[in-house]
């Protein structure tokens, strides 16, 4: 297979996998074509008239159409300007993650809580209005809202990840709803927020497990574990339970 037919490859692996986490069909993935040639964006699902065919297209930086399956999407703005302003950025996912809206509504950002949340920080930034990203201007709004953070969530509509992979754009997807999830669970508890205690041993916990992986040896691939684990499972066709909803 060519470069481009392993990135398709991938984006029918990440719709399946954000398909089951979310429990939601409303969304999109993209990546950026090799040698900066245009942009390919799978939807999480759509219905079509021919159902063994995906609804994958690939359009240029101006949002043109350059080939594949159904017509430029609506949203094409959020692929467009974050890929034009963040060179570092090669795969975007956007999707309506419901835990997260829950959280935005509530004006809570999604923090690092957990260690696998570890790099949300101080906690991911929200944009106020749900807008739906249209034009370049909104686009370019959600570019100042992202800034240098791995994602963002769009205050009543849904989130935006962004990562050098596809697969690290939406394993930071999944990680923002299930962190979503535990922190209103723990909400209902009496849980107020995090501590600077509780904030200081996730980061020195984080670094910790950063050194001992580079101690072990591990296979060469160019995936995560999560995303291997799941590959796997689409492969068997063993589905898996996402959890709480």
């Amino acid at each position: 297979m060519d470069d481009v037919e392993v990135l398709q490859g991938d984006l029918r692996t990440a719709s399946t996998i954000l398909e089951w986490e979310f429990g939601d069909i409303i969304g999109h993935i993209g990546v950026r074509l090799p040698d900066n040639k245009g942009i390919a964006v799978k939807l999480l699902r759509v219905a079509q008239e021919n159902k063994d065919e995906d609804w994958m297209m690939e359009f240029d930086f101006e949002g043109n159409k350059l080939r594949g399956t159904g017509t430029v999407p609506g949203e094409a703005s959020i692929y467009t300007q974050i890929f034009k302003a963040k060179p570092e950025v090669n795969s975007i996912v956007h999707a309506h993650a419901p835990m997260c809206i829950v959280m935005g509504l509530a004006k809570l950002k999604i923090q690092a809580i957990h260690l696998q949340s570890s790099k949300f920080g101080e906690g991911l930034p929200v944009y106020p209005l749900p807008i739906y990203v249209s034009d370049t201007q909104d686009g370019d709004a959600l570019v100042q809202t992202i800034g240098d953070a791995p994602g963002m969530t769009i205050n009543g509509h849904g989130i935006v990840t962004v990562g050098k992979t596809i697969d690290e754009a939406t394993m930071t997807a999944i990680y923002m709803e299930r962190t979503a999830k535990m922190e209103h669970a723990a909400r209902q508890m009496g849980y107020e927020g995090v501590t600077v205690d509780h904030k200081e041993m996730l980061a020195y916990n984080r670094s910790k497990m950063a050194e001992r992986g580079k101690s072990i040896a591990r296979p060469t691939t160019d995936h995560s574990d999560e995303w291997r684990y799941y590959t796997r499972k689409i492969e068997r066709g063993e589905p898996w339970n996402r959890g709480w909803t």
